[in-house]
């Protein structure tokens, strides 16, 4: 378990229950933010057809999570940043993490965030 996967189970009960309505779970939101890290990363190194859409796209995304979890009282840029960092470590690392999230699962949390 990385150190803000801990700090995020740490969380007090109260602090967790936020993160249910969009999320489902504190697991499920780190889970999603490292994919959000993951797929900017992917689209800035590939530059698939109209990657720029993308980008502001994941952009967008990656804030409202950032406001979103601030909105909770929490730091959510630093939060995200450090989910972001496990990501990057993961891939200086050449790990390939399974995350066990379906791209169905994925997609509605992200339309759960767009609603928020």
């Amino acid at each position: 378990m990385t150190k803000i996967q801990e700090t995020l189970a740490a969380l007090p009960e109260d602090k967790k229950a936020l993160f249910i309505p969009v999320f489902d779970n504190i697991e499920k939101f780190y889970k999603v933010v490292y994919l959000i890290a993951r797929n900017e990363h992917v689209t800035e190194q590939e530059k698939p057809e109209r990657y720029e859409d993308r980008l502001q796209v994941i952009r967008q995304i990656r804030l409202k999570v950032e406001k979103l979890v601030t909105s909770f009282g929490l730091n959510g840029e630093d939060i995200v940043a450090d989910i972001a960092s496990d990501y990057f470590e993961d891939y200086v690392n050449y790990k390939e993490i399974d995350l066990g999230l379906t791209n169905d699962e994925f997609i509605a949390v992200i339309q759960n965030i767009s609603k928020a």
